[in-house]
């Protein structure tokens, strides 16, 4: 089967509270029509090979042995000091770690017991369900107050699920996962309402909200689909999910977002939706968080995967400077640069699975580690990723602090 790299850093790394993500294969048994790693793996000369399912799994005693000697003080990799500080390690990035090629290989439980014994804190994405009701992988979950799981759940429509999301459980069948694993007294389930898709989600979200809630997630996740035009997959798939919409989803998209490769609906078609699932979410009691550029400001804390303040997420990134400056009016580099100067020494051009690959930036950035490039991308606020205009101006550049570092004061009236 070969084997296939993995951790590797987020190209959201600027606004992640979990930058190092992991996936256990290079491919997923599932055939979403909006997963946006498929349109990514399908380009190049590896996307044969991805759109033919051609599957390899990352090497278990290489990811042990980064594991066991960075937590013995060891900096054998890029990832050390992170997992030093023991910040919890995204699962799923690309790849669903419970699909079917998981009950073929085995790869995933192999590791979930070397976690469990170093005790180390994971965060979990999957559509998956059959491991819920598989007594090797609950044994491991139950009250392991470290490891907390995100089910996917976009309609409770099976009809639609059936359609755009192939091979994949029904909606009934991952709420009922929701309640086993919330059984299981570890790290909490959360209700990972993502990729929201009007048209598709909008006829029963506020439903699929109120039975997460019931069979126990403790908290929401949800962010709106985007729209790569340059994705030759994509534009294969638009068809059928512009029937399941109802209407054509493409020119929904040309018609209210800004840009023109990548789209994201602006924050004005969003604010219906995420006004009325904040109110069902404060009604329940259940945490909610947006990891959408839009309204994110309305996360409880800074991770907007939905684990709680005390987990011992990264604060080095945008969103720990968005709640600060919410909280203070204001907010400084220094605020949240411990994390950055210490999780992100290594060179910004050797960075593990982000993407430096234009000659332009490799000659801007090259001397650079990644510490300095985050610190680049905050005092240059035209930038994309910076908190300027990666936020559409809810943080607005006041000034500079002693150090000649951007201070960005907080824009309420563009909120709700």
């Amino acid at each position: 089967m070969g084997f296939y790299s993995s951790p590797r850093w987020s190209n959201e790394i600027t606004d992640c509270s979990m930058p190092m993500t992991f996936d256990t294969y290079s491919n997923c048994s599932f055939g979403c029509l909006y997963c946006f790693s498929q349109y990514l793996r399908a380009l190049g000369h590896s996307g044969e090979s991805y759109l033919h399912k051609k599957v390899k799994s990352v090497n278990v005693e290489r990811v042990k042995r980064i594991f066991r000697e960075s937590l013995d003080g060891k900096n054998v990799s890029q990832f050390s000091a992170y997992i030093q500080k023991r910040i919890p390690m995204q699962w799923g990035g690309l790849s669903d770690q419970f699909d079917g090629f998981e009950r073929r290989f085995g790869v995933t439980l192999e590791l979930l017991k070397f976690f469990k014994e170093i005790d180390y804190p994971l965060s979990f994405s999957t559509k998956s369900v059959w491991w819920t009701e598989d007594e090797r992988y609950t044994s491991l979950f139950k009250d392991q107050k470290n490891w907390n799981v995100k089910f996917s759940i976009i309609t409770l429509d099976e009809e639609k699920a059936r359609q755009i999301e192939r091979n994949v459980p029904t909606p009934e069948s991952r709420l009922a996962a929701i309640g086993r694993i919330a059984n299981l007294n570890c790290g909490g389930a959360t209700l990972r309402l993502r990729p929201f898709i009007i048209g598709i989600s909008d006829p029963s979200y506020k439903e699929l909200i109120k039975r997460a809630y019931s069979v126990g997630a403790s908290a929401l996740s949800t962010e709106f689909f985007c729209v790569d035009r340059r994705s030759p997959t994509l534009k294969q798939y638009f068809p059928t999910i512009n029937k399941l919409c109802g209407f054509d989803l493409s020119r929904f998209y040309i018609k209210y977002s800004v840009g023109s490769g990548y789209l994201r609906l602006n924050r004005n078609v969003k604010r219906p939706y995420i006004t009325a699932m904040k109110q069902i979410c404060d009604e329940l009691g259940m945490r909610f968080y947006v990891s959408d550029v839009h309204f994110k400001e309305l996360c409880p804390n800074s991770c907007c995967c939905g684990l709680s303040e005390d987990w011992n997420y990264s604060r080095g990134q945008w969103t720990e400077a968005l709640m600060i400056a919410k909280k203070n009016g204001k907010v400084y580099f220094k605020d949240i640069s411990n994390d950055i100067l210490t999780l992100h020494t290594y060179e910004w051009r050797r960075t593990e699975g982000y993407n430096t690959n234009t000659s332009e930036r490799a000659a801007k950035f090259y001397g650079m580690s990644m510490a300095d490039f985050l610190r680049y991308v905050w005092n240059n606020p035209q930038n994309g990723q910076s908190p300027y205009t990666m936020y559409e101006g809810i943080l607005v550049p006041d000034g500079k602090d002693d150090d000649g570092n951007i201070i960005y004061r907080y824009n309420a009236e563009v909120s709700l």
